[in-house]
Order: C-alpha cells, then sequence, then structure tokens
C-alpha cells in the first residue's frame, strides 16, 4: 500500500484537545479533515471561522463523506458510547484518554472493536516521545543498575474558567484521570506493570466531587515502588507539560519533575539528567555529578496522527490498543478507590 495514500478521518468534540488534534492534522497532508461532529455553540462559531464542515452526529457526517476513522475528544464520560458509535460503522478510532470511565466500558469498546475488525488507538501521546524511547533505553540497558523506586510530582494552578463545565468537576474529570493517568502510561511504559497501589486524597480547597490533592504509592510488578503527589490547584514550576512545552497554553520551565533511583545512578525526567558517582566510587562518601543528555525533539501529536494513519493502512498496529489502555486506567482507578476506601489495592 502506497505510503502516500489520503485518508480521510472526521473529529467528535472540538473542544481544547480537539483542537491539538486538529492542529496535529493541519501538519499531515495525507489526512484530510471532512468534518467535526460537535453540537455546543463554541464549535459552530470555530467550525464557521475554519470553514470546515459540522454535523450534529456522526451518522450525518458518514451520510455527507467518506470516512476512514474518527478521533473522539469529548469528555471521557462520552468516549465509550461515540466508539462504539462509530467501530459499529465500520470505523477505525483515536479515543482521547483515558479509554473511558469505567473497566467494563473500556472492555466493551475491545470487544466491538474485534467483532467489527476494527482497530483502537487511545492518545497515550507520550509514548511517542524520544526522549521517553531513550529513558525506557537506559532502564533496559541497566545504566542506573537495578532501579530500586521513583518519585514524581505534578502540581499545576488550573485556573478558574477551566471548572466552569460541571463535568469538570467531576471525579471522571479530576487530575488523576485527566494528567496522572499519562504518568501512569508512560511509568508502566518504560519500567512495566504496576501491581498495587495506595493512596490519600483531599478535596479541601474547591470542594468539588473530584480530588483536590492525591498521593499515590505503586508498587511494580518487579518489585520498584513509587510514589507521585498531584494537584491541579497548586502553585509550582513541576509537571510534564511546563517540562517538555508540551501544553502550548502553559510556560516551558524545563524543571524535571520525576526521579528514578538506581543502584548505579539516577535519572531526573523528562528532560534526561543522569547522575553517578565520579569514576569508579560505589557510595555516599564518594563525589557525584549530573550530565544532561541529548535527544530529538517531535511534536508528539502530530507522531501520533500519522501513526493513526498508518493504522487505518493497517501497515501497524496500535502502539497503546484497547487493552493496553484498559490497564492504565485501572492503576487510575485503583487510585482513587484506594483513597476512597483507605485500603491497598491489587491491581487484578
Amino acid at each position: 500500500m502506497s505510503s502516500n495514500k489520503i485518508i480521510n478521518v472526521g473529529i467528535i468534540g472540538i473542544g481544547t484537545i480537539g483542537k491539538r488534534h486538529l492542529m496535529a492534522i493541519d501538519q499531515i497532508d495525507e489526512i484530510n479533515l471532512m468534518g467535526v461532529v460537535d453540537v455546543s455553540q463554541s464549535a459552530q462559531e470555530f467550525c464557521l471561522n475554519r470553514n470546515i464542515p459540522i454535523f450534529k452526529n456522526l451518522q450525518d457526517l458518514l451520510e455527507s463523506n467518506k470516512i476512514d476513522g474518527v478521533i473522539i475528544s469529548t469528555p471521557t464520560i462520552y468516549h465509550y458510547e461515540n466508539a462504539i458509535s462509530a467501530l459499529k460503522l465500520g470505523l477505525d478510532v483515536l479515543i482521547e484518554k483515558p479509554i473511558s470511565a469505567t473497566i467494563d466500558e473500556a472492555q466493551k469498546i475491545s470487544k466491538t472493536a474485534i467483532e467489527f475488525k476494527r482497530k483502537v488507538l487511545v492518545g497515550h501521546q507520550r509514548r511517542f516521545y524520544p526522549l521517553v524511547l531513550k529513558a525506557k533505553e537506559i532502564i533496559k540497558e541497566n545504566e542506573l543498575g537495578n532501579i530500586i523506586g521513583l518519585s514524581g510530582v505534578w502540581a499545576l494552578r488550573k485556573d478558574k474558567d477551566y471548572f466552569l463545565p460541571d463535568w469538570r468537576k467531576k471525579i471522571t474529570a479530576g487530575p488523576v484521570i485527566t494528567n496522572l493517568i499519562h504518568d501512569i502510561d508512560y511509568l508502566r511504559f518504560i519500567f512495566g506493570d504496576i501491581e498495587e497501589v495506595s493512596a490519600f486524597s483531599s478535596n479541601i480547597i474547591n470542594n468539588f466531587e473530584k480530588e483536590d490533592v492525591i498521593t499515590a504509592n505503586l508498587k511494580f510488578k518487579s518489585g520498584i515502588l513509587g510514589n507521585f503527589l498531584i494537584t491541579d490547584c497548586g502553585t509550582s514550576p513541576w509537571s510534564w507539560e511546563t517540562a517538555t512545552g508540551e501544553n502550548i497554553h502553559l510556560p516551558t520551565l524545563v524543571e524535571n519533575n520525576l526521579r528514578v533511583i538506581g543502584t548505579e545512578g539516577s535519572l531526573e525526567f523528562p528532560n534526561l539528567k543522569i547522575w553517578k558517582y565520579i569514576k569508579n566510587g560505589s557510595d555516599w562518601k564518594n563525589e557525584i555529578y549530573s550530565q544532561d543528555l541529548s535527544f530529538s525533539n517531535i511534536d508528539p501529536y502530530v507522531a501520533q496522527m500519522n501513526h493513526f494513519k498508518d493504522i487505518i493502512n493497517r501497515k501497524i498496529e496500535p502502539i497503546t490498543g484497547s487493552e493496553d489502555a484498559e490497564l492504565t486506567l485501572k492503576v487510575a482507578l485503583s487510585i482513587l478507590e484506594s483513597a476512597l476506601n483507605n485500603k491497598s489495592i491489587k491491581i487484578q
């Protein structure tokens, strides 16, 4: 099959993340956007200004255009119904993370994709970063020795307008499901699966249903231990987005927000700074030094969209399929369950 075959896609939901996917599509000659499915007034105005056809539902879009796949970028609670509809209509789907709001929904999406011989890619775009692939290589080649543990922080203060929609005040749109789920995915990708979690949470700042702050302990199947503190109402320079510049609406501060500790060295992440003892040093009495590692930079959303194009053309399998994304969702939901019930949760 020709590498430059043109594919036609639609977008369901043209909010903040839908527009980010659109920016990626705009940079790829082999992908045509045939229309948007959205019923909001803001979407109507946006599509009018961009001269993009807009439809009330996916069926209307399909009656007017030939479509190969759709990008689902609606709120999480709508992922399931949007995905099932698209799969049954014979479309491959790119679902923005998380795959769905519940494990049962995720499993039904997987079964429907198999039944209708369609492909599902879930939007954990950080797997496309060269720095993630480099970190995975460093761990695999034992450059840090035996990995003992890791510790991360994600702490940003979201603006008041962000929380105006009621759905963003719900547990299904809290920082664990919206933000930490990205970290869970790349941690699984680099270090392997997580088998047990425990957590504490609080919502004393905004008093919404969703958590304001949560601390999570992670036990990996390999024996690695880790922890993460996450809040969407705190002031700090520590987050993936501000470290990498991934979110174009936020400042780029280049402050690493994860530290990986090994017996022979440590790694600051995501901007890859490695720490080791000088020469043949072996313990705390020896001098330690740091080295910044080089890596190429890309737009992960463009890489992800090219990946989706190749999936539609049946050149490759999804880097994050529905079953893989289900495992990441299971960890995130287990963290919330642990905090709610004040007990450790084993990931089945």
